[in-house]
This record gives C-alpha cells, sequence and structure tokens, in this order.
C-alpha cells in the first residue's frame, strides 16, 4: 500500500496561482460575428460567465521606442462594450451596450472596474500587487476571498473560480495517494433508475435498497447474493427526480422522501410503511428536499424551493404527516440541494454549471469543474415561441464511504459525450468516481477501477459499508433505455 507523506514548508507554496490570478482578470477574446444587437465571442464556458462585461478594443499605431527602436506594442482604442448573455461550450452570445464601430476580428477583454476583498492584510497586499483597483469591503461585482489553500473569486455572488497557493504547515500529514475499486455485477433494470438509497423500513437495522424509476419506486431486500423485491410503490403526478430515506422521527424508521417537478416546479411527496406496504402520506410539497447529513436527519433536513430554477433554502421539520418551516439556511451562492452533503465541518454541493464546491462555514477550500448531470431530468412547460418542451438535468447526490478506519465524502462525475454538448441531448461514455481526500489542502482523486457506462445514476451505501453503484444507459428509443446495479469495494492503493 503506497502512501503520500505530505510537508508543507512555512516559506513555499505554489507559484503559478499568481499568473493564474492575474490572467483571470485581464482575459481576452475576439468577436467572431455581430448581428442584430448582438455580437459571438471566441470566449467558451470556463473562460468567461453570464453578466460579464466586455471591452472591444480597436488596435491603432505602433508604439516605437525612440532610442532603440524595439516596439513596445499597439496603441488599443474602445470601441464598444458587450455584456454576456448566453456561454456554450465554446463561444458566447453577449448583447451590445456601446457600439463606436464593433467589427468582426476586434479583441475583447474582460472589463473588471473595482474589486472587493475580503482576508488578512498579507493577503490584499499580495492580490493588490497583481490587480489594479482591489479594496476592502463589499459591493463590487468581483469579489476575491482569502480562504484556507489559495484565493476564491466570486462574480455577483457566484463562485466562478479558485487558485490554490497551498497551506503552509509544520506538521507531516499522511494521506492514501490513490484509491482503486473492485465491481461486482449484481443485477440488470428493464428501465433506467433515477435516484437510488438505502432505507431501514422497519426499524429493526435491516436495510432495503429503494430505486426510484419514472412511474414508481421499487424496495430490494439486501441479501448477500442478488437482492428480491420486497416491494413496489406509485408516485403522484409528476417527474420523479430522487429518493432519499432518513429517520426524521427518531422511531428508528426510515421516512422516504420523493423529490418530484410537476408544471416546471417542485411538488415533492413523502412516504413511509403502513404494515407491510410504502404509502405516500403527503404530497404537493413546495420544496426539493434533503437530508444533508443522516447521522443528524433532524438538524440537517432542509428544502430549497424549486421553480424552473433553485430558489430560497429553508430548515424543515417533519410534524405528523406534513412539513413545515422552521427558519432560513444560510447557503452558499450557487446552491443546490440535490447535489448537497455535510460532512464534519464540510457542505459540498455542484452548482449550476457543473462546479463542484466545497465550503468550510463561509469559506470556500476547494473548487473543481466538470461535474454534475446524470440521466435523471424533468420536463419544463413550454414557453411562448418555444415548440418543443425543454428539460431540467438533476445531479447524483454526493455520498460517504469507509475506506479501511477513515471516512470519506465522495462524487459522481458523469462525463459527457460530444452529442450531449454540441446537440444538448442527454448521453454519457463514462460514470467517474472521485473520494474527497484532506491532507495539507483539499484535494479530489478519482478512484480507479473498470469503466462505468454510461452514468452513475446513484451510489447508496448501507451502516456495515456496502456501497453499491446503480447505472444507467439510454437507447435511441425509451425501450433500450436500462440500469444495472453493482457492488464496489473501494480499497487504496
Amino acid at each position: 500500500m503506497r502512501w503520500l507523506s505530505l510537508l508543507v514548508l512555512l516559506s513555499l507554496a505554489f507559484s503559478g496561482w499568481k499568473e493564474d490570478l492575474k490572467s483571470f482578470f485581464s482575459r481576452e477574446g475576439y468577436v467572431v460575428e455581430v448581428e442584430d444587437g448582438r455580437v459571438i465571442v471566441d470566449l467558451g464556458k470556463g473562460k468567461v460567465h453570464a453578466g460579464e462585461r466586455l471591452v472591444v478594443l480597436r488596435e491603432g499605431k505602433e508604439v516605437v521606442h525612440p532610442i532603440t527602436g524595439e516596439k513596445l506594442g499597439r496603441r488599443e482604442e474602445v470601441v464598444g462594450r458587450v455584456k454576456v448573455k448566453e456561454v456554450r461550450e465554446k463561444f458566447s452570445v453577449a448583447e451590445i451596450l456601446e457600439d463606436m464601430g464593433i467589427a468582426e476580428g476586434m479583441k475583447v477583454r474582460v472589463e473588471v472596474g473595482d474589486v472587493c476583498f475580503q482576508g488578512s492584510e498579507a493577503g490584499l497586499f499580495k492580490v493588490s500587487s497583481l490587480i489594479e483597483g482591489v479594496r476592502r469591503g463589499e459591493g463590487c461585482p468581483y469579489l476575491i476571498k482569502e480562504v484556507e489553500g489559495g484565493f476564491g473569486v466570486e462574480f455577483e455572488g457566484k463562485p466562478v473560480a479558485f487558485f490554490e497557493t497551498g497551506v503552509p504547515q509544520r506538521k507531516r500529514v499522511e494521506v492514501f495517494e490513490d484509491f482503486t475499486f473492485r465491481a461486482k455485477f449484481v443485477m440488470s433494470f428493464g428501465d433506467i433508475p433515477l435516484s437510488a438509497d438505502v432505507c431501514d423500513l422497519f426499524g429493526r437495522g435491516k436495510e432495503y435498497l429503494a430505486v426510484l424509476f419514472e412511474n414508481r419506486l421499487d424496495f430490494y431486500e439486501i441479501l448477500k447474493g442478488e437482492p428480491v423485491k420486497f416491494a413496489s410503490m406509485h408516485l403522484p403526478a409528476g417527474y420523479p427526480v430522487s429518493v432519499q430515506c432518513a429517520d426524521l422521527e427518531g422511531s428508528g424508521r426510515d421516512i422516504i422522501l420523493i423529490n418530484i417537478v410537476s408544471d416546471g416546479r417542485a411538488s415533492s411527496a413523502i412516504a413511509k410503511l403502513v404494515g407491510e406496504s410504502p404509502v405516500v402520506v403527503a404530497e404537493g410539497i413546495p420544496y426539493m428536499m434533503a437530508v444533508l447529513d443522516k447521522e443528524r436527519p433532524k438538524e440537517t433536513f432542509v428544502g430549497q424551493r424549486f421553480d424552473a430554477e433553485w430558489g430560497e433554502v429553508k430548515r424543515l421539520e417533519l410534524s405528523g404527516e406534513s412539513v413545515r418551516e422552521v427558519g432560513d439556511f444560510k447557503a452558499p451562492p450557487g446552491f443546490r440541494v440535490d447535489s448537497a452533503l455535510m460532512f464534519e465541518d464540510l457542505l459540498i454541493f455542484i452548482d449550476n454549471d457543473g462546479y463542484l464546491r466545497v465550503y468550510r462555514g463561509e469559506d470556500q477550500v476547494l473548487s473543481k469543474e466538470g461535474f454534475g448531470y446524470s440521466y435523471t431530468s424533468a420536463g419544463l412547460p413550454v414557453l411562448y415561441g418555444e415548440e418543443e418542451e425543454s428539460s431540467y438535468h438533476f445531479y447524483p447526490r454526493p455520498f460517504k464511504v469507509k475506506v479501511l478506519r477513515w471516512e470519506l465524502p465522495g462524487v459522481v462525475r458523469n462525463v459527457t459525450s460530444p452529442v450531449f454538448r454540441f446537440l444538448d441531448v442527454s448521453k454519457f461514455t463514462e460514470g467517474e468516481i472521485y473520494l474527497l481526500r484532506r491532507g495539507g489542502t483539499f484535494e479530489l482523486v478519482k478512484v480507479q477501477g473498470r469503466k462505468m457506462e454510461e452514468a452513475i445514476q446513484a451510489v447508496a451505501v448501507t451502516r456495515e459499508g456496502r456501497v453499491f453503484v446503480i447505472t444507467g444507459r439510454k437507447g435511441t428509443i425509451p425501450l433500450q433505455n436500462r440500469g444495472d446495479l453493482f457492488e464496489i469495494e473501494i480499497n487504496p492503493i
């Protein structure tokens, strides 16, 4: 077994962050098309964000040193300003705010203005030496936050970048270097699974696998061999998107939370075992619900409004067979309850742009792009002028897994295919599992193992530590949709 032994010296940190931070605030591109009050620029996803303003520049006369004759560059003249409205994979669409001769081929540069800063005096000195217009306070479009391990950048309240500097430490920290998993195929499903969780239905310590499908929720008795179907439950009208079980009554028996979208907004349901059958006891709940930490179910029971987009987050309480608000939940910008997990002092979630965000209190300690998405989606109402119904995609929930004596948080990354990216058709090529490792800094490590095709829809972990992975595959017609169930074992390399 290999270990990674980290010794971070007081005087050293990662040196590349300074240039990366400077480059972020001086991003450039070019106008590729001008038409009907808008422009298309060659800055795509990850290079520019909706709402950012760009100045359009026309190159002028070359500047030459009068003594040495050295060419120092060209003068630049501002001929327009634009605001990014839509970001695609390789380009963005922006509306023209000022036009004094904008044309194809002209350079664009992010217009920054004042930049606010939160952090230490040393941190303020560092970033002020790199970026003009940095000041303490609030109210700027851009905010730089000094956090453990680096500097995070928010734009209009939304995290958009993180620059890792390293955390000076004197002590030596030992952590696993890599992980691998062995997978055993268990069974196939005739339909595509949307979500899954492990439930203690009777409060006797015996757990069942709950698997959510488009029109039903199936429960399987977990045995040493292939699980055996125990019960099946019909669902209220709408698009089911996730299921989660937790002991919200303190009785030892799990309550079943079923998140459903109807007419473009949350209309969720709660079910429980009545006799020997699972039964819906409440429906039409206007939240997407989650228990963020199953070890503290009542304290971490939250709901988020959803009406074609994510809204305010509330702390919830189960009272009899109804749900009521008991206060606000202070969520970071971009928070989505369908992708959220509390682990020790961390809040982990994936935002709308597919960035994995890890917060400790108000400080963001990790940000990684390329996460989110699954085959689970909900139809949204047809808007005026649209010919077809659009869909909204939901994410696999993060999970906790025990590796030897350590418990670690895990997340799923489904790799989108070119079909998904360019034609906006849901298709994935592989499902990947990552674990969050905490050493001198926070780091994501991909778990190596067999290729999971096409998408991982859920990871469900029993109290005994058995890990089940539920995958989904999509065909060209609905009859070809299917899913598989695997049991995996994760070990350090």
